[in-house]
């Protein structure tokens, strides 16, 4: 993984690149190229033209199939091979990905680094990268917390029908998804907000999320937030605070005089007017925030439509952010997520940049003492809609036999034990699968097992992985395991078939304790996929949450060579894909899936005619 800073100065229509690999500069310094500033607002343009296609086409405005991501790709690429030197060209295409920073000059602000095509694929592809823009960011200390404070401001104007949805989702998500002692969360919504009121609950947050109106005065050079009655929260004020957050993230749709609309898209005719060239091209909120000392900020680089999809990327990124992922990498994933589940011309997860230094981790779990029991009641929504299929669906199962009044204990326990029986045969399958493609052997699998037989070659497996020192493409799988493998024993005896009503009340309670548990620290199971390949080009199926839906293994990952023949060879079959390892393992002969039935079958389990 490589870890990439590139320095960008430009003196008139000059630029100036020094790279710098890891910490220390490389020969790649005091490289030149002259770009013309036609050139970078034409590219700009359009950028924010495709931009504005996308948004018509999603209003019905436009009947017309447009290929916007190839045109997205051809602009990319274009300008790819005009600005870089040919140096710099040949490290990022030869880099197998990471992290890549960018310092440049406040003239280079508003380029938007993510979309640049270098051939293969958009460096949003292969890198998490964030931006550092001259005079407006600082590298700030601040501590990683096991705590975080996050304040979700949404639709303070009441005209953004998705950006109150937005707000009142993040709310409700972030509090199933994350336990109550990692994080405290407050919604402010409504025409009552005043600045004061804002300005004193800014202070002393880690996180901020905004959704609603930037407003922008291109003849003052000023921005800021749109509040009730026509008042605007500004950025000198917001810079004044004092004790801002590490992170704001400002899902925020453009509010600016009528008679500037038109040129927001698509630019003005006049070189010098402000909102052609540098007014459109930085957004000064984050500016403010950054001087202050704000580790990250996190904006849009042209408008974005008031609708699910910002509200889906943005708790795909928070998602992933509390699974300790860095800034950069959590936009990474949100990223890919909203380019394989949203249209092909859905710009959405191109308008998005992060201004900050990508290696950046705000949130880090303190350590366990013990289990956690208000995880567990917080963890179900998590369950439902990220865990594999086969999970998801039991789980549900259960938990709607929990809220019937009628339901038998034995009923309930029998629903959950399937659950149960289903994460073993998921886990080791990846498992398996994993060992196999290592050349590690296992022979116990040379039969049919039952599922303590099945779970003790899952242990004899870890072992393996464990005094080998390997890497599994499932991070987690093995630290898992071996913290739960008394408790997973013990569901084990708890799931053989119970003749009476009080000895299955007995186990119920227990049970479901020890199980949640087991699930919570298996977040590796809603982190990555479980996909059925549905033929040789990339189509597949998601098997994920509680419904199966189309998905596609994006063009940027099919040109990866390995990947392309891993897609080609496992067709028809059910495989698990780390989509940021570009790994994708087959589970059989482990795990087979049949799409009609939506049912999945365990080949070598004498057990599997129970799952159903």
């Amino acid at each position: 993984m490589d870890i990439l800073n590139i320095i960008v100065d430009r003196v008139e229509e000059v630029n100036v690149f020094n790279l710098i690999q890891g910490r220390t500069p490389g020969r790649d310094t005091h490289l030149h190229t002259r770009v013309d500033e036609d050139l970078l607002r034409e590219f700009l343009s359009e950028l924010e033209r495709i931009a504005y296609l996308s948004n018509q086409m999603e209003e019905g405005g436009l009947a017309l199939e447009l290929n916007l991501a190839r045109r997205l790709r051809s602009a990319g690429q274009t300008f790819f091979d005009q600005f870089f030197p040919a140096q710099i060209q040949e490290k990022l295409r030869s880099s197998e990905g990471g992290f890549l920073f960018f310092h440049v000059d406040q003239s280079l602000a508003s380029l938007p680094w993510e979309l640049l095509y270098e051939g293969t694929c958009f460096l949003a592809d292969k890198f998490s990268i964030g931006k550092n823009i001259a005079g407006f960011w600082s590298e700030s200390l601040r501590a990683e917390r096991d705590r975080l404070r996050v304040l979700i401001i949404a639709d303070p104007t009441e005209d953004l029908d998705w950006a109150r949805r937005e707000g009142e989702g993040l709310l409700e998500s972030l509090n199933a998804d994350v336990s109550s002692d990692r994080i405290d969360v407050e919604l402010l919504t409504g025409p009552r907000l005043g600045k004061l009121e804002l300005l004193e609950a800014i202070r002393d947050r880690d996180i901020i999320h905004y959704a609603g109106h930037l407003h922008y005065d291109p003849s003052q050079k000023e921005s800021g937030w749109l509040l009730p009655e026509g008042k605007i929260l500004r950025a000198r004020e917001i810079e004044k605070v004092g004790s801002l957050p590490g992170l704001v993230f400002s899902n925020s749709c453009m509010s600016m005089p009528d008679h500037l609309q038109q040129e927001e898209y698509f630019g003005s005719e006049t070189e010098g007017d402000e909102a052609g060239s540098e007014g459109r091209k930085f957004n000064h909120l984050a500016g403010a925030f950054l001087r202050a000392g704000i580790a990250s900020y996190i904006g849009t680089s042209w408008e974005i439509r008031d609708s699910s999809r910002t509200f889906d990327f943005a708790l795909q990124f928070y998602r992933s952010l509390f699974e300790e992922r860095s800034v950069g990498e959590a936009m990474f994933d949100a990223r890919k997520h909203a380019r394989q589940q949203f249209p092909p011309n859905d710009m959405t997860w191109a308008a998005y940049n992060l201004h900050g230094n990508p290696l950046t981790r705000i949130f880090r779990s303190g350590n366990r003492r013990t289990f956690d029991a208000s995880r567990n009641i917080l963890t179900s929504r998590k369950i439902l809609q990220q865990y594999p299929y086969p999970i998801s669906r039991h789980y549900r199962r259960f938990l709607d036999l929990q809220e019937s009044y009628d339901a038998a204990s034995s009923e309930m326990l029998s629903t959950l034990s399937s659950c149960f029986f289903h994460t073993l045969g998921i886990c080791g399958s990846i498992l398996f699968s994993n060992l196999s493609s290592l050349k590690i052997r296992l022979s116990g699998l040379e039969h049919n097992l039952n599922f303590a037989e099945w779970t003790a070659e899952m242990f004899e497996g870890l072992n393996r992985v464990h005094s080998l020192g390997v890497e599994l493409a499932a991070p987690g799988l093995v630290e898992s395991f071996f913290l739960h493998r008394d408790n997973i024993e013990k569901l084990l005896k708890w799931s053989e078939p119970v003749q009476e009503e009080s000895a299955a009340d007995a186990y119920l309670v227990t049970f479901q304790y020890l199980f949640d548990n087991l699930l919570t620290d298996l977040s590796f199971l809603g982190r990555y996929r479980l996909v059925y390949l549905k033929d040789r080009a990339g189509d597949a199926l998601e098997l994920r949450g509680q419904d199966i839906i189309e998905m596609r293994i994006l063009p940027s990952q099919m040109e990866d060579v390995q990947l392309a023949r891993s897609i080609e060879k496992f067709s028809s079959q059910v495989c698990f894909f780390n989509s940021s390892r570009r790994a994708l393992l087959t589970l059989s002969p482990y795990m087979r899936f049949e799409p009609e039935e939506k049912e999945f079958y365990y080949p070598l389990l004498d057990w599997s005619n129970q799952l159903q």
